[in-house]
């Protein structure tokens, strides 16, 4: 029996990034792109609507949001997956999503396929949560 596709939400406020991410993920026949957006607002609206496995999201927003908008996402029913992304590494930021339970702090320039390997991870977390 062949596995529902991976349902993924990409959060990242740079456009030129959103669509470099987009192509990168979009080449796992396996994983469904099911938004992609640099708004908190719009992201929350498809977490409710749309109930993503999986959200990408970056850290290194201009608003300094990324913490708050993770403790918001937590709190719902039945929460995504998080996988953070950013463009250097901060050992204090990656502790305090590591605080939250997120344990994937991932540097934007990770290979296409690593970043692949753990979107899949994550979601088979979510369907082990699931059974």
């Amino acid at each position: 029996m062949k596995e529902d596709p991976v349902r993924l939400l990409l959060v990242d406020e740079n456009a030129a990034v959103r669509r470099a991410l987009v192509l990168r993920l979009s080449r796992a026949q396996d994983i469904q792109i099911i938004g992609a957006t640099g708004s908190f607002e719009a992201a929350m609206t498809t977490l409710v609507e749309q109930h993503p496995d999986v959200l990408i999201l970056e850290s290194k927003r201009r608003d300094g949001g990324a913490l708050k908008f993770c403790r918001q996402v937590l709190e719902m029913t039945l929460p995504p997956r998080i996988v953070i992304l950013t463009s250097f590494a901060s050992e204090d930021e990656r502790l305090s999503f590591a605080h939250l339970g997120i344990n994937q702090y991932l540097l934007k320039d990770i290979d296409t396929e690593e970043l692949i390997r753990v979107v899949r991870q994550e979601a088979q977390q979510i369907r082990l949560r699931s059974t």
